[in-house]
C-alpha cells in the first residue's frame, strides 16, 4: 500500500529539470512521470510513499518539494487519499492524514 500525490500542470514539465530540482537518492518516495496525463494535455508526476516510509523524515523531505512543484514548476498538488488539493490552508491536514495522527 502506499500514499499518493499528483501533482499537474496544463504545460509541458521539463521532467529532466525537474529532476535535477527536487530528487536526492536518500528521498523515502518515488516519483512517477505522467507526461500527457496532467490538465488539457499538460503533464503530471506521481509522488509514491510506500506506508511503511511514513514518518516525520518523509515530511521533512516531502514538504519543500510540495512547494517547489507549486511555486517553481506551477503545478497543481492533490492529495489522493483525501481527494483535496493542497494549498497553505489545508497542508496540515495534509500532513496529519499523511503521518496517521
Amino acid at each position: 500500500m502506499a500514499f499518493n500525490i499528483i501533482a499537474e500542470t496544463n504545460k509541458k514539465l521539463d521532467f529532466k529539470k525537474l529532476y535535477q530540482e527536487i530528487y536526492s537518492n536518500n528521498l523515502s518516495f518515488d516519483f512517477i512521470p505522467m507526461p500527457g496525463l496532467g490538465v488539457d494535455g499538460g503533464d503530471a508526476i506521481g509522488i509514491c510513499i510506500p506506508l511503511n516510509k511514513v514518518n516525520e523524515l518523509t515530511w521533512t523531505q516531502l514538504k519543500p518539494i510540495l512547494k517547489k512543484l507549486k511555486s517553481k514548476f506551477s503545478c497543481d498538488v492533490y492529495d489522493l487519499y483525501g481527494g483535496q488539493k493542497l494549498g497553505l490552508f489545508n497542508i496540515d491536514t495534509f500532513r496529519a492524514n499523511l503521518l496517521g495522527k
